[in-house]
């Protein structure tokens, strides 16, 4: 009886010596989960600007989309070197290297419910002037699609992460991502636009921003920068004074213009600048110069931009509004505002 009292009471100790040992294995657990862990190590010290490619592959894809860093500007070579948004490349790499998470699984049989397997998520290499600098498997959005956080982990190494933050968002829903519509590439927008040329079969004239009358009872220094100044059109031997606001309503909406697509600038037979052209220069004497060429079909043009390399195809009222008359900027404009319409 003593000898089985013995075993039951060392069964009790074994026993109670395990769920303590269990307890405390959970509770360091959760504390290891809790613990925010960075995605990329941080010793290694990437930053954005040690970065210099960028290679995407979609998930399920056999094919992957490659942005390389060309001076402070990124471009696609694979679609006639067109720029990136710069702003939103920047943003996603700045995420990406600095994100961290809490721990998800540390067992590759996991990968497949958190949807970072090779076949599932978006994989990402960062490339160097030595190369491969990191690779990320970034998962899909959580709780649902446009959920603002996800899983992640570094390709062969199977600790994944929940991250508090989703890259995914930042590259937008086109394909391929990031790529600029713009004439004139954001990532080249030029300072402040002092002069203006504009060339065509009609018309031919100047645009020329100059130093504003002061009254007496001015403030010594304009609190809007535009009251500083004033535009003049020259043509010929005419000088007229413009509607500022018109011009710079235009020089807005030229900035801001899109085209439908690119061709391939090596190529000839656009035509380009035989319908006309226009030259903008700044403040720093640096100038875009905007050709618009011959009909690329029954409602697109072809326009070039000769700075940024890029002939593009827009539609034919859009490329002609780039050589708006110089009655726009003279006049009150008419309603609708065709500088609206045409966005």
């Amino acid at each position: 009886m003593r000898q089985w009292l013995g075993i039951l009471l060392l069964a009790l100790v074994i026993l109670g010596g395990l769920d303590t040992w269990l307890r405390h294995e959970r509770s360091a657990q959760r504390l290891a989960d809790g613990v925010l862990l960075p995605l990329v190590d941080p010793t290694r010290e990437l930053t954005p600007e040690r970065i210099r490619a960028v290679r995407l592959r979609p998930p399920g894809a056999n094919g992957e989309w490659r942005y390389e860093r060309r001076g402070d500007a990124w471009r696609f070579p694979a679609y006639f070197d067109a720029y990136v948004h710069g702003d939103r490349m920047g943003s996603f790499l700045d995420v990406v290297l600095s994100a961290s998470g809490t721990r998800a699984t540390s067992d590759s049989d996991d990968h497949d419910d958190f949807g970072v397997t090779e076949q599932q998520a978006l994989r990402v290499v960062l490339e160097g002037a030595e190369g491969s600098l990191a690779e990320v498997l970034l998962g899909p959005a959580i709780p649902a699609p446009g959920g603002e956080e996800s899983f992640a982990r570094l390709s062969r190494n199977d600790l994944t992460l929940h991250l508090h933050a989703n890259p995914i968002r930042l590259l937008g829903a086109a394909q391929p991502s990031l790529l600029d519509p713009h004439l004139l590439p954001r990532s080249e927008r030029r300072s402040s636009i002092t002069q203006v040329e504009v060339t065509s079969a009609s018309q031919t004239y100047t645009l020329r921003r100059v130093l504003a009358p002061i009254a007496e009872d001015a403030p010594p220094i304009p609190p809007n920068e535009r009251d500083r100044y004033r535009w003049i059109l020259e043509r010929e031997a005419r000088v007229d004074t413009c509607i500022d606001d018109n011009v710079y309503m235009w020089l807005s909406w030229i900035r801001s213009v899109r085209f439908e697509r690119l061709v391939n600038p090596s190529e000839e037979g656009y035509g380009l600048g035989s319908a006309g052209q226009i030259k903008l220069i700044d403040d720093k004497d640096v100038g875009d110069q905007l050709l618009v060429g011959r009909a690329a079909n029954a409602t697109s043009v072809y326009v070039g931009n000769k700075t940024a390399r890029l002939v593009t195809v827009m539609p034919a009222a859009r490329a002609h509004m780039l050589l708006t008359p110089a009655s726009l900027l003279l006049e009150p404009l008419p309603e609708p505002n065709p500088f609206e319409a045409l966005r």
